[in-house]
């Protein structure tokens, strides 16, 4: 990059520093690029540029620019280039820019460029025959020339030119008699144009045709010395035509129509003749169109012309002139036109004109047409109330022979109606429906298009649906009906049996009946009124609200605490209905019967009940009857207590106050059956003189006028125990306590002990058995015994006293130890003088004893057991109540390891309540759960359980138990459970309509065993199933009702939460049965289709066909229904179909799957392309192939009838006495037939296919395709192998298989199938039967006539 360094001086005397001065940098553009060298190659017409190179410079830009805006921009690292996008004729101003990485220069000073001059146009030329000079003419270039060089060649390649710097130049020596081409290039001083358009030269001959006589006027120019010309045209097919003249015009006759002419003129003196002018070529008159043929379309009332090419003809002209002064013209260049604007019912006359550059004369005779019948007017329709038919009428279309009405149900119903009036009647209408009615005009070729619809219903149905209900509440019948369109309004009529009449009217689709009379039965007439006929009349029965019961009576059934109610019967009742209710309403109790009387059972005691009575029908009660009123037993006493008197032998049974008792019953019953009795007017009673030990169930009675309550709640009461007897004990020295027993007490529950000792110290012990420990007892002292029997309700007196006196201690200060954990106690003592040997007992509080001995101060128990209380003493003998002996001396060993370890598993708070055997020496116990995920959770607690909560789910859980008492712990107890399996997940439901079932499927749980699975219905009915795998089938589910899925897991104790439910509903089933029958109406078929009703509520249906028209792949059909509640549709269908059918069904809970598809094709489209060849004695007459056609059928209708000539299943036949006129041709299989072919076209070898452009397809038209050549036809089993010959030009084969008739069989539609190969495997035929097999060649345009059959017998299995 170029840069500059500037110095910044101070011009100042004063001296600067070096580091005070400042350096910049500046970055300067390239220079600007000069001496540019420009020049043009004149051949290349490239121009090239060249300058000196500017230093700095990464590359340049060349720009070209004209004064017009035209302009040319490049771009080079060179210093040339080469331009070539000039336009010819321009100056061009070049110019160059140096570029750096950062700036661009100014551009350079222009280099002037001329580019190559334009080539002339409009060139033209003249030849004088007299002068031999050419004149030749040119407009100059818009820029660039200077002058310009004309030159004329002859076709041996000779040439002359002339110069000019204007715009003409002219030629001497050129002579007449040759053809010359003229040319014109453009010059400068440097280059010359392109040669201009080579132009003919022309001479003074000048030819006129006159298109009515086919005829030359030819003139021209004297030519010097001549006395007589001579004039000859000859056409390019060889033919000739002259004439000679003396004067300067001839003309030319005889000319062939259609011919292109060359027209020369030579003239002539008596001895020498010219040389020929240039051929001026001149066309005739085109030759008339030959075999007119003009086809109607009906729907369009569009007429098609067609004829056969004119020679010479460029276009051509179809003229139709009405008779009645209507004109319709359409022109073309092809062989057929289109005569759009015909007006209905007019007859034309039609002519076909071929037109040249020069003429319009040619015309062909005209041909008679007959147009489309118009559509009728003034349609009316009205219904014939008498008879029920509707009558349609209309004014007379013009060109009509006959009429076809047409009348369309809303419900897809068709009816027709033929007729030469203007009037039709229709009998088969369907009440309620909305029928479209139109009507066509129908001539001997044409339907006209149809008349404006009318719309018409033939009258109200019957009404349907009708329901009536009585409501109860105000004697009022509620008529009811499906409403239906067209109705004005509805009148009910209703009659009783006494002559009673009532009348309502509506427009919707009820009606209320008012002020029936009770008990009858109305006879109802319900008539729809439409305003036409008002004939529709639906009858039913209705019961009005039953009369009430009279004389109602009730009396009191003391035992059973009932009431018999009674009462008179009631006009319309089929039941009764009583209904007591107490005075406060709050209780009421009912009863029933067909009969006059019911009983009341289950009163409230003590109670007053309003009875009354209602009478019933199936539909209604009557009002209430008047009402009579009873008084129910009294009530049981409540809040029975006893007061139990002990010390009296006594007890006081009192209750709460109840007013409806006149006094009330105590009864006492003992455990050995003995009663006793008390009787009060009060709220307290007594009973005295209880015996001891006995147990009583006292009950309360409440009594009224001698009708007793029921018994009042037992309550449980006793007498005082009895005196324990027969109490004695011993002495324990070991533990220092006192061994207490007695004989058990009658009435007794528990027993207490009391040891009361001199000096104020007692003991006791409580038991429920008959025997006690009194613990603890002081040395040396005396106790005094008694017993005590102790009850709920009361105590005995003591029982007999005894006495027993405790030894004295003389031994003291004795020490007990042992470790955790250990089997062992270490006793120490003082020693005694004259002691020899001690004995150490132990006492457990199980009453076990352990002991050891000693001569020493210690002594090692052994085997000593965990979670003990021991009682440890030292004796100098075996006699441990002796003197010398120590007091007892208090130990407890380690807790043991806790057992009989329970687990039972909390289900809902997904844990477990863990128990285990009480430790008599434990503080505290710590619970310690693992699951197998690592989860752990602790419990720490004092007694021998523990709730575990909030656990893992389906997680195996490891728990270890130690108990803690003072300074020491158990070893662990261990036990494992398994925690509330977790909650299963990817629930799946697949509903099977079918089986009305749903399979559920889901992924496994862990822990679980068993699953639970159930479905809920929006209306709340559940299903259920259980498996022990994954999945599982819930049966019964009911069509059309949405489902909640869900399942829960269980390990055989405990279930986990169930499942997010999942919705999925019970569709209905796709259809079956499905069936397709083809009708015929008019010239289309209809798909008439029909299926099994689905068994489900609220079912809609959809139709879906998809086919193949023609049976081609490219033409697909697709088409479908709307969704609707009727088991049957209708579409029409295209002919020479193949079709696949099926019907889905949906409701509120989803749709079906489509059914199976039922396919099918429809009958074959009318034969194209029918021909004759021969004459009317005797043609062939042939036809292309129909799809799916397997007959063909050929009539002759000239009498108005349809008389069948020819039958055959190829593709032509051959008939005598042969009129075109009256041919028709129809295509048929086993659906139906086709429409008719009429029109016929022939002989073949006059007539050329125009719509195949192909030159293939021209040269093989008139080839017939061969026959194919059956080589095998194999049968094995029940299938048929058939192989043949290839045939040239063939794309496919047409196989028909046929099944041979048996005697009294009806007869089978022959299999035909399309092959694109040379074999074929027929399979699913019957067995042991004989099948025929013909084969037929066929490609886009043709198909060849059948083989001769082969036939075959099936045999009974495989190959």
């Amino acid at each position: 990059m170029p840069q500059k360094i500037l110095h910044v001086r101070d011009t100042s005397t004063k001296t600067v520093p070096v580091s005070q001065l400042t350096i910049c940098l500046l970055f300067v553009a390239p220079c600007i690029p000069k001496n540019l060298k420009s020049s043009l190659n004149c051949t290349t017409k490239v121009g090239s540029l060249s300058w000196n190179a500017s230093e700095t410079a990464a590359f340049y830009i060349v720009t070209a620019e004209t004064n017009s805006g035209h302009k040319v921009q490049l771009s080079t690292n060179d210093t040339w280039t080469y331009i070539s996008e000039f336009l010819c004729g321009q100056e061009y101003f070049l110019s160059v820019q140096a570029v750096d990485a950062v700036c661009t220069s100014r551009p350079s000073v222009p280099s002037k460029l001329m580019s190559e001059p334009c080539p002339p146009t409009g060139i033209s030329s003249f030849m004088n025959c007299l002068s031999n000079i050419a004149v030749v003419s040119w407009t100059g270039s818009a820029g660039g020339a200077q002058f310009y060089t004309a030159t004329v060649t002859q076709d041996n390649g000779q040439s002359q030119s002339c110069w000019s710097d204007s715009e003409q130049c002219g030629m001497p020596n050129v002579h007449c008699g040759q053809n010359y081409t003229v040319t014109v290039i453009a010059s400068n001083e440097k280059c010359n144009s392109d040669p201009s358009e080579a132009d003919t030269l022309q001479s003074d001959v000048n030819v006129t045709m006159d298109c009515f006589k086919n005829q030359f006027l030819v003139s021209w120019s004297a030519s010097k010395g001549a006395l007589s010309y001579k004039v000859t045209a000859q056409s390019t097919q060889g033919g000739v035509s002259s004439c000679e003249s003396t004067d300067l015009m001839c003309i030319l006759t005889n000319l062939t129509c259609g011919q292109a002419y060359a027209v020369q003129v030579v003239a002539q003196d008596d001895i020498c003749s010219s040389l020929p002018s240039p051929a001026n070529k001149f066309k005739s008159v085109p030759c008339p169109p030959e075999n007119v043929a003009v086809i109607l379309n009906c729907s369009t009332n569009t007429a098609l012309v067609e004829w056969q090419a004119s020679e010479g003809a460029d276009s051509y002209t179809v003229q139709a002139f009405g008779v009645q002064e209507h004109e319709s013209v359409c022109e073309t260049d092809s062989e057929s036109c289109v005569l759009l604007d015909l007006l209905c019912g007019f007859t034309y006359n039609i002519t076909v004109t071929a037109v040249n550059s020069q003429c319009n004369v040619s015309q062909t005779d005209m041909k008679q047409l007959q147009a489309a019948p118009c559509a009728p007017q003034q349609l009316e329709a009205r219904v014939v109330c008498e008879s029920g038919a509707v009558a349609a009428s209309w004014e007379p279309s013009r060109g009509a022979l006959s009429y076809i009405t047409v009348a369309q149900g809303n419900g897809g119903y068709e009816s027709t109606c033929n007729t030469t009036n203007t009037t039709c009647l229709f009998n088969d209408f369907l009440c309620g429906f909305n029928y479209s009615i139109t009507v066509r005009a129908l001539d001997e070729t044409c339907d006209s298009a149809e008349s404006s619809a009318v719309e018409i219903n033939k009258g109200s149905c019957v009404p349907q649906k009708v329901t009536a209900e009585i409501v109860c509440s105000n004697d009022t019948g509620m008529v009811s009906w499906e409403e239906e369109e067209d109705v004005s309004f509805y009148m009910v009529q209703a009659f009783g049996p006494s002559g009673h009449k009532i009348q309502c009217n509506n427009t919707e689709s009820s009606c209320e009946l008012l002020n029936m009379q009770c008990g009858q039965l109305y006879n109802l007439t319900v008539t729809a009124h439409d305003g036409q006929c008002d004939n529709s009349h639906a009858y039913l029965n209705l019961h009005s609200v039953p009369c009430r019961p009279t004389n109602v009576k009730a009396s009191l059934l003391c035992r059973s605490n009932s009431a018999a109610v009674t009462w008179e019967p009631a006009s319309g009742a089929l039941s009764y209905l009583a209904v007591g209710v107490t005075a406060d309403g709050g209780h009421q109790i009912e009863c029933n019967n067909t009969i006059t009387h019911c009983d009341l059972s289950n009163l409230q005691c003590g109670q007053t009940y309003n009875v009354s009575v209602f009478s019933r029908d199936d539909s209604c009660s009557s009002v209430e009857s008047d009402k009579a009123y009873v008084w129910t037993a009294p009530c049981a006493p409540q809040n029975v207590t006893v007061d139990a008197q002990c010390d009296n032998g006594a007890m006081v049974v009192s209750w709460s106050p109840n007013p409806t008792a006149q006094y009330f019953h105590v009864a006492a019953v003992s455990n050995t059956g003995a009663r006793l009795y008390c009787k009060s007017s009060g709220t307290v009673c007594t009973i005295t003189n209880l015996p001891c030990g006995q147990s009583y169930n006292v009950t309360v009675l409440s009594v009224r006028d001698n009708c007793e309550s029921k018994p009042s709640a037992t309550v449980l009461t006793s007498s005082a125990p009895c005196v324990p007897r027969n109490t004695k004990g011993r002495l324990d020295c070991v533990s220092n306590s006192a061994w207490v027993t007695w004989d058990a007490s009658e009435g007794a529950l528990s027993y207490f002990v009391l040891a009361q000792g001199t000096g104020g110290h007692n003991s006791s012990c409580t038991t429920t058995f008959s025997h006690c420990n009194v613990p603890d007892l002081k040395c040396g002292r005396l106790y005094t015994f008694h017993v005590t029997a102790v009850n709920k309700h009361c105590h005995s007196n003591n029982s007999s006293t005894f006495e027993l006196e405790t030894g004295p201690c003389a031994l003291t200060s004795i020490s007990a130890m042992t470790q955790c954990n250990s089997d062992t106690i270490l006793v120490e003592w003082k020693l005694t003088q004259d002691t020899p040997l001690y004995l150490v007992t132990a006492e457990g509080h199980d009453q076990t004893l352990i002991s050891c001995n000693s001569s020493s101060n210690s002594c090692v128990l052994q085997n000593i057991h965990c979670g003990m209380h021991y009682s440890i003493i030292v004796s100098s003998s075996s006699d441990k109540c002796s003197s010398l002996r120590s007091p007892p001396n208090k130990i407890k060993t380690a807790p043991c390891v806790p057992d009989k370890v329970t687990v039972v598993p909390s289900c809902e708070e997904n844990g477990a309540t863990v128990t285990w055997a009480h430790s008599p020496v434990a503080t505290s116990y710590q619970l310690t759960a693992t699951g197998r995920d690592g989860h752990v959770t602790k419990c720490n607690t004092s007694v021998n359980n523990c709730t575990l909560a909030n656990l893992h789910c389906g997680q195996p859980y490891s728990l270890s138990i130690t108990a803690s008492g003072d300074n020491c712990t158990s070893p662990p107890s261990t036990a494992a459970f398994r925690t509330v399996p977790c909650e299963p997940s990817s629930l799946a439901v697949d509903i099977e309509c079918e089986t009305n079932s749903a399979i559920l499927s889901w992924d496994s749980s862990e822990g679980a065993v068993k699953y639970f699975s159930f479905a809920r219905s929006t209306d709340g009915g559940t299903f259920y199933c259980d498996s022990t795998n994954t999945s599982c089938i819930i049966k019964g589910l009911q069509c059309g009702q949405i489902y909640n899925f869900s399942i829960e897991a269980s390990n055989g104790i405990c279930n986990s939460s169930f499942s997010a439910p999942l919705q999925a509903g019970a569709a209905p089933c796709a259809p079956t049965g499905l069936n397709v029958r083809m009708q015929k109406s008019s010239q289309t078929y209809w798909a008439m289709m029909s299926w099994d009703s689905v068994n489900c509520s609220s079912v809609e249906y959809l139709v879906e066909m998809t086919g193949r028209i023609q049976n081609n792949p490219q033409a697909l059909m697709e088409v479908c229904s709307y969704w609707w509640p009727k088991n049957y549709f209708e579409f029409p269908m295209p002919c020479s179909t193949a079709y696949n059918v099926t019907v889905r069904s949906r409701n509120s809970a989803g749709s079906s799957e489509p059914s199976r598809a039922l396919p099918g094709v429809t009958a074959p489209c009318a034969p194209q392309n029918v021909k004759y060849s021969g004459n009317r004695q005797s043609a062939v007459l042939s036809w292309e192939t129909s799809v799916f056609a397997t007959r063909y059928t050929v009539y002759n209708v000239s009498s108005g009838g349809h008389v069948e000539v020819c039958n055959t299943t190829g593709l032509s036949c051959l008939l005598t006495n042969f009129d075109p006129q009256t041919i028709e041709v129809t295509a048929s299989n086993a659906v139906g037939e086709s429409s008719p072919t009429s029109k016929i076209t022939g002989p073949i070898g006059t007539r050329r296919r125009r719509d195949l452009r192909a030159t293939q397809v021209y040269a093989n038209l008139d080839k017939d395709l061969e026959i194919p050549e059956l080589l095998t036809v194999t049968g094995g089993g029940v299938s048929l192998y058939v192989k043949w010959t290839t045939v040239t030009d063939a794309t496919e084969y047409t196989l028909v298989i046929e099944e041979e008739q048996r005697e009294q069989q009806a007869s089978q539609p022959p299999r035909v199938r399309t092959v694109e190969g040379d074999f074929y495997i027929e399979t699913d035929l019957r067995p042991w039967t004989t099948y025929c097999v013909r084969l037929a060649a066929k490609n886009t345009i043709s198909q060849s006539d059948y083989s001769r059959p082969t036939c075959r017998t099936t045999a009974n299995g495989g190959y």
